[in-house]
């Protein structure tokens, strides 16, 4: 998708040029297109990365049940919103752990999520209290039953798939579970 964007974008370049060579444009036409044709770049790169989650995500290394993961961390209320939207694969043993500052009852849904995803609602002392299956696209809610400080969504039929159930226990690095670091996404 990227090569289209770019082939476009030269297309429009060379187009202005041969304008400019035709049309004996005045020195101000001369010099607006390409400032505003750099000024587009610019725009459509800013927007393409927060769009397409092309920007630095912090990951970290977890165990579910004796099975290493690998994570990106959704800790800010802007990360909580995106999640994995606008995604169209997710790879083996790779998810978001949602990280929250408190234990409380939370909501999920798959708007603009095109993946099939499981989450799995997780306790401030790392135990799975409940893994719901999650449709791609859909609006329904999924809560957790209990207050949970922790959320992590994997491809769907990721637990079942490595027998992971509910009761069954998450390791995470101290800096994720430490008090007040998540909040502020500090020492990361």
């Amino acid at each position: 998708m990227y090569y289209i964007h770019l082939r476009v974008l030269t297309f429009f370049c060379f187009f202005i040029t041969g304008l400019e060579k035709d049309m004996r444009m005045n020195r101000t036409l001369k010099y607006f297109f390409p400032a505003v044709l750099s000024l587009c770049i610019i725009v459509y790169h800013c927007i393409k990365n927060d769009c397409y989650g092309n920007h630095e995500k912090k990951t970290e290394q977890i165990t579910v049940s004796g099975t290493d993961i690998e994570v990106e961390l959704a800790i800010t209320p802007e990360e909580h919103m995106a999640g994995l939207m606008y995604r169209n694969t997710l790879e083996d043993n790779k998810g978001m752990l949602f990280v929250f500052p408190d234990e409380k009852r939370l909501s999920f849904w798959m708007k603009n999520t095109y993946v099939p995803l499981s989450v799995a609602f997780i306790d401030e002392n790392g135990r799975i209290t409940q893994i719901e299956t999650m449709k791609p696209r859909s609006l329904d809610l999924h809560d957790s039953r209990e207050k949970v400080r922790y959320a992590l969504e994997m491809k769907s039929n990721w637990f079942e798939i490595h027998n992971v159930r509910e009761g069954d226990v998450v390791k995470m690095p101290p800096r994720i579970i430490a008090n007040g670091e998540s909040r502020n996404g500090k020492n990361w």
